[in-house]
């Protein structure tokens, strides 16, 4: 995956820069920065940028990703959402 990535380090779509505030957006890294890209993206995405996230990374990694993740850092739509279009059967509670 990493060699389809490294294509892409400094293509994040301008629409994301609101998403990821908490980062410093000219430092960015699509593969370093993954976890917290789909997390905010998952969070407070539109269906563009989640068509993005999922041309980017794929459905598996994002899955692999998102359940790493607690629960409460989802918001509970969100959560839902994901839980459906991911196949997620749960996320921990703990961790």
């Amino acid at each position: 995956m990493k060699s389809v990535l490294k294509k892409k380090i400094n293509t994040l779509p301008e629409t994301l820069r609101p998403l990821l505030w908490g980062l410093a957006w000219d430092k960015i890294n699509i593969i370093d920065d993954k976890a917290d890209i789909i997390l905010n993206v998952v969070n407070e995405g539109n269906i563009d940028q989640w068509k993005w996230l999922i041309a980017t990374y794929g459905k598996d990694e994002i899955r692999h990703v998102l359940q790493t993740r607690l629960r409460t850092e989802f918001h509970p739509e969100s959560r839902a959402l994901a839980e459906l279009v991911f196949s997620i059967p749960s996320f921990h509670n703990a961790r």
